[in-house]
C-alpha cells in the first residue's frame, strides 16, 4: 500500500540500553532521526548503525522542551515520534499506512494507545492502558509544552486528533521501569526537574495532598495488575507529596503549607503516650546515652569479677 513518507523521531539520553530496539521497529521510516542529548554510552554508536540522522541537542531536564525544535527539522510530510525505551510491533509499518490512507484526510495527528510495562508485567487497568499518547502526526500540526508527561496541543484544533480505539489497532510498547527502584529513582528526577509555579500566592499544598488521594483511588486495581498496582499507587501519592514539598522550597517568600495535617493517613494509629515518650527521650538523649553507658559498664566490670 502506498503512503506519504514518514520520519521517525527517537529522542535520546544515553540510551544504548533500550535504543536498538526501538530503532529496529522502525527501521522502515524514510527518514531517521536520532535526537541525541550528549549521550556519554554507545547510543550513537547504535544510532549510526541503523543510519540514522543524528541531530545533537544541548542536556535539557525535560524531552517535551525540545520536541518541536527537532519535529520542525523532519524532512516529511508526517512524523512518528518515540521515546528511546519504546517501540513498535512488526506489523507498524502497513498499519501506519493504512491510518494514514483511510483517515489522513479528516485528521491531522493520532493518539496510539500504549501498552506500559514495569519489569515484565503489563500494567492492563486504567489509567496505565490504553494510555492513548499524540505521536503519529502531520508536520507543524502539534506542539509540546515544556513540562513533564503533559499533552501536547493540537495547532489545527482537537476535532483534527483521532484516537485509536484498541483492540485491533496499532499500539506503541513501552517498557516503563525495570523495577520499583528504577521507577523511584525515575520519580524524583522527574520532580527534582519539574518546572514549578513561582507564585507564592498560588501555591496551595492541599492540591498536592488531594492529588496523593486522587493516586491512590485510580491506580489500585488489584484484580487486574495484582499487588504491583498497590504497590505503585502508593509510591504515586508519595510522589504528588515530595513534588508538593519542592514547589514549596522554590517558592520567595515560602507560604504556609497548611493542610499537612491531612496527610499521614494513619496517624491516628500512633498513641500520642509514644510520641510524647520519644520526643522526651530526643530530647535528653546526651543524658540517657551516658546513664545506658554507666549501666553497660557496671554490667561489664560484675560479669569479670564473677
Amino acid at each position: 500500500m502506498d503512503r506519504p513518507a514518514i520520519t521517525a523521531i527517537v529522542h535520546t539520553r544515553n540510551s544504548a540500553e533500550t535504543l536498538a530496539k526501538a530503532l529496529a521497529s522502525l527501521r522502515w521510516a524514510d527518514e531517521l532521526i536520532v535526537a541525541d542529548m550528549d549521550s556519554r554510552d554507545e547510543t550513537l554508536e547504535i544510532a549510526r548503525r541503523y543510519d540514522a540522522r543524528i541531530i545533537p541537542l544541548d542536556p535539557a531536564p525535560r524531552v517535551d522542551g525540545v520536541r518541536d525544535r527537532v519535529t520542525g527539522m523532519a524532512t516529511h510530510p508526517w512524523i512518528l515520534v518515540l521515546d528511546s525505551d519504546e517501540w513498535l510491533a512488526e506489523d507498524a509499518e502497513s498499519a501506519v499506512a493504512s491510518l494514514i490512507a483511510e483517515q489522513g484526510d479528516r485528521f491531522d495527528a493520532f493518539a496510539l494507545p500504549r501498552y506500559n510495562y514495569v519489569g515484565e508485567q503489563w500494567l492492563r487497568a486504567q489509567p496505565w492502558y490504553p494510555d492513548n499518547q499524540v505521536r503519529l502526526f502531520r508536520r507543524g500540526t502539534v506542539t509540546w509544552p515544556d513540562a513533564i508527561h503533559v499533552s501536547p496541543r493540537m495547532t489545527t484544533g482537537w476535532q483534527r486528533l483521532k484516537e485509536l480505539q484498541p483492540p485491533g489497532c496499532l499500539h506503541i510498547h513501552h517498557r516503563n521501569y525495570r523495577d520499583l527502584r528504577d521507577f523511584v529513582r525515575r520519580q524524583l528526577d522527574y520532580a527534582l526537574s519539574e518546572p514549578y509555579d513561582d507564585r507564592p500566592e498560588r501555591f496551595d499544598f492541599g492540591d498536592h495532598v488531594a492529588k496523593a488521594y486522587e493516586q491512590l483511588a485510580l491506580r489500585q486495581a488489584p484484580d487486574r495488575d495484582g499487588d504491583l498496582s498497590q504497590a505503585l499507587a502508593l509510591l504515586l501519592a508519595w510522589d504528588a507529596v515530595v513534588r508538593g514539598v519542592l514547589h514549596w522550597d522554590s517558592l520567595d517568600p515560602r507560604p504556609p503549607l497548611g493542610a499537612i495535617q491531612a496527610l499521614p493517613i494513619a496517624s491516628c494509629r500512633v498513641p500520642r503516650w509514644l510520641v510524647f515518650l520519644r520526643r522526651w527521650s530526643g530530647a535528653r538523649l546526651p543524658w540517657l546515652f551516658l546513664f545506658r553507658t554507666a549501666r553497660r559498664m557496671t554490667d561489664e566490670w560484675r560479669s569479670r569479677r564473677a
